[in-house]
């Protein structure tokens, strides 16, 4: 019986927060930001591994900027927090519970709410393909307006902006609430499609090579694939 990890603590939020901090111009400055990226990936059918993911969340705008760890501790430190968070979205979506954003607090005592929808969007990145496809489909892509809505709200270019006048908190809420919701539908809309790519029994036809379960787990965590990332309830 696998014994599932609980969700991350204040401090270790904090802690995750710190690290995340370091990285310089990156598409995940934050923790609330790195909540939407997980939730764009675990709707997604398509399986992203951890060593493509986490080049992502710790990659600067150049070299120079990315995350370096002191000692090997450290990385571990960061390693695991950030498996743990991924895994608590991964059983908001997968076991059916309400998906709730882990927004941060401004100084002003804000949700805004633009670094998640931000992170979300760079998590569509890693399968544009996929998503795409989605954003073209007046049918199916109308939970991703909210999210969208967000995260183009402060756009450097203003023609981009999706709103004339400044959000006010009654809009915001809505946007949030329905940016939830919109990923709990994007979960389900994509479920069916996640047959096609999740390695079945017999003779299906993977993406990606298979990876041994006695094989190092590619997070480089330094584990066992079957201890680490290849466990149930994690999926990746």
């Amino acid at each position: 019986m696998v014994v599932a990890e609980k969700e991350l603590t204040d401090d270790e939020l904090a802690a995750l927060d710190d690290f995340l901090a370091r990285v310089e111009g990156g598409r995940i400055p934050n923790t609330e930001a790195l909540d939407g990226f997980f939730a764009a990936l675990t709707c997604c059918p398509d399986m992203v591994m951890p060593s493509e993911y986490l080049a992502v969340i710790q990659s600067g705008e150049t070299e120079d900027g990315n995350l370096v760890f002191e000692d090997m501790a450290e990385a571990e430190r960061f390693m695991g927090l950030v498996m743990r968070h991924w895994n608590h979205v991964n059983r908001q979506l997968r076991h059916g519970e309400v998906y709730l954003p882990l927004l941060l607090e401004n100084d002003e005592g804000q949700y805004l709410a633009n670094d998640w929808a931000n992170g979300f969007l760079s998590g569509t990145h890693l399968r544009a393909d996929i998503w795409g496809d989605l954003m073209n489909d007046e049918e199916h892509g109308g939970p991703l307006v909210p999210i969208l809505a967000l995260a183009f709200e402060n756009h450097s270019n203003p023609e981009l902006r999706p709103f004339d006048k400044p959000v006010d908190d009654e809009q915001r809420e809505g946007l949030v609430i329905s940016s939830a919701a919109g990923v709990m539908r994007l979960y389900a809309h994509f479920l069916p499609q996640r047959e096609g790519y999740l390695p079945k029994t017999g003779t299906a036809t993977r993406r990606r090579p298979k990876i041994g379960r006695n094989e190092p787990c590619p997070c480089g965590s330094g584990k066992k694939y079957k201890k680490c990332c290849g466990a149930e309830p994690t999926l990746h």
